[in-house]
């Protein structure tokens, strides 16, 4: 086997190795949200029919074809937040149902679900891939879900004037985005709150237009990661 069959193979055992990982990390904690938060039946409706969209279409796929389609030189950068984290963020960043929230790249929208459900602020879940927010509408639209909307943009391109918390996980996300990204943020008013996983907006913003209020370890399907809540200045 030639040096590039060898790097080629190795590439494709990691990547087998990290699906079969995440898959039983995912069932682990389907079986824990489903005994936390399955109390409410309004949730399970739109949970239950949030995973049934995907049962033979997960969303790594939709993303990767999505992303393969537009040329993108990484075609695997799809996560979620676990529920059970986030969870915890939510309670640590003080949100309450008198917010406005926003979850920039949110993908199939749980997390935009759950704290639509069990905080009951207003939620805005933006993405780029049209299927995600199709399907996950098409839930909003089914339940008649209230103060629950999603968006098809581009995250450096939308209008974030009525945010009060925004929520960004954004691990996956290249420099030049987050620069991107962080233009339009800093035109957002005074004392709005910004969650980031993995790093600090002033790891890119030499104005630092931004304050860390608190920092916390929090665990992810990839390991633990540093959650950075921070607001404008």
């Amino acid at each position: 086997m030639t040096s590039d069959g060898i790097e080629s193979y190795k590439e494709l055992k990691d990547l087998v190795l990290l699906n079969l990982k995440t898959q039983w990390l995912n069932f682990y904690q389907q079986v824990q949200v489903i005994g936390k938060y399955y109390r409410k039946a309004s949730y399970i409706k739109a949970d239950t029919s949030l995973l049934l969209e995907y049962l033979w279409n997960n969303p790594f796929t939709i993303s990767r074809r999505f992303l393969e389609k537009k040329n993108e030189s990484d075609v695997h950068r799809y996560g979620e937040t676990p529920l059970t984290t986030f969870d915890y963020i939510v309670k640590a960043s003080g949100i309450t149902n008198k917010d406005t929230f926003y979850e920039l790249g949110c993908g199939r929208g749980r997390t935009c679900f759950w704290i639509n459900s069990f905080v009951g602020c207003k939620v805005i879940g933006i993405d780029y891939i049209p299927e995600f927010i199709a399907r996950a509408q098409k839930i909003v639209n089914k339940y008649h879900l209230k103060n629950l909307e999603f968006k098809c943009n581009d995250i450096t391109k939308e209008n974030y004037n009525d945010a009060t918390v925004i929520y960004l996980y954004g691990t996956c996300l290249e420099d030049h985005e987050i620069e991107n990204l962080i233009q339009r943020l800093k035109s957002l008013p005074k004392g709005v709150k910004i969650i980031t996983v993995s790093f600090a907006l002033n790891e890119y913003d030499l104005s630092h237009s931004f304050e860390i209020i608190k920092c916390f370890p929090a665990t992810f399907t990839w390991g633990q990661g540093d959650v950075y809540i921070q607001i404008k200045k």
